[in-house]
């Protein structure tokens, strides 16, 4: 069937699936700060097991190393369980090192593009930009633009969509499906790149479960988007884990 599945997991986790192939993004982390949600414990030995819609992925990639998008200890787990045909992850991140398998450790310069994988049906780019927060502009930060079955999704996990230079460099791409921080849209900057990626379909992730929403992130999140809707593309808040979408 000519067709993607995005499975919501938690935080910046994202599972995309289609032509046989599984690629989870920033999926594996059990940190809890600043209000967000980790992935569920039960979710999470799933995901260490390989078992159910998390068997046999083939692809996992990480934005960057941050607590709440990666925890080292499950990902090392993971990899004595499971054979993914490709890990990839910023060099900050070579603390794997002594694990076997296809890792790649990416050390790009700022702002620059790469083909990481290249197949039938599946196309992996990965982009360097900075954090969002004055603290993070360290952190090695990765975008990643998943060209599948002929749609084009592009990931941004926690990238400061305020500098000048991600535009040029990513809003000339044809883009299907963008899956962003929910600040992008609570800013004006933000919408107004998501207007110029202009997708078919607008994903927010980032946000907590309902249930754990203590700042209400959430109701922020749906004030903006009742406020700005009639600027934006389709748009879906993803909020409970592993809910999804097929596109």
């Amino acid at each position: 069937m000519n067709e993607i599945k995005i499975t919501y997991i938690a935080n910046a986790g994202i599972l995309i699936t289609g032509a046989g192939k599984k690629i989870l993004i920033d999926g594996i982390h059990s940190f809890e700060p600043f209000g967000f949600s980790p992935v569920p414990a039960t979710v999470l030995n799933h995901i260490i097991a390989g078992q159910g819609i998390y068997e046999d992925i083939d692809y996992l990639l990480f934005t960057h190393c941050h607590k709440d998008h990666l925890n080292m200890h499950k990902l090392t787990d993971y990899c004595l369980l499971n054979t993914p045909q490709m890990l990839v992850l910023p060099k900050d991140g070579s603390s794997l090192e002594n694990i076997t398998g296809n890792i790649t450790f990416l050390d790009m310069e700022l702002w620059a593009e790469k083909v990481i994988h290249e197949e039938h049906d599946l196309k992996l780019i990965a982009y360097k930009t900075i954090h969002d927060g004055k603290e993070y502009r360290d952190v090695d930060h990765y975008v990643y633009q998943i060209n599948l079955l002929e749609r084009h999704i592009l990931v941004m996990g926690d990238t400061d969509f305020r500098r000048l230079e991600l535009e040029p460099l990513l809003a000339s791409q044809s883009i299907d499906i963008l899956i962003v921080n929910w600040l992008f849209l609570n800013n004006r900057i933000g919408r107004a790149f998501i207007n110029k990626v202009n997708p078919q379909q607008l994903l927010i992730y980032h946000l907590p479960f309902e249930n754990e929403d203590s700042y209400n992130y959430i109701k922020i999140a749906q004030s903006d988007l009742k406020r700005y809707e009639s600027e934006m593309p389709k748009t879906k808040l993803l909020l409970s884990c592993e809910e999804f979408i097929r596109v």
